[in-house]
């Protein structure tokens, strides 16, 4: 999957999460700051997305519920945008 395809799903993944919070939410820490992101960053948002439901992306955060240790440095990342 090429680097454009897969900013194209975390965007659109982003934008249809289901609740007016989290699409707020992934806006400010998402979609704005994507080009932030290296390219291993994007393949492990991605597992993001994949692995875990919105009401536990939101958790995590809004620091309510830790994350996998597979993805710490990539929330470290998300925490200081």
């Amino acid at each position: 999957m090429t680097l454009n395809s897969l900013k194209k799903i975390i965007k659109y993944r982003s934008t249809y999460s289901g609740t007016k919070e989290t699409d707020i939410l992934y806006k400010e820490y998402f979609i704005k700051n994507l080009d932030k992101f290296s390219e291993d960053e994007i393949k492990l948002l991605k597992s993001v997305f994949d692995i875990y439901s919105d009401d536990e992306i939101y958790n995590i955060l809004t620091k309510k519920k830790t994350v996998d240790i597979k993805f710490k440095n990539l929330f470290e990342k998300i925490n200081t945008f």
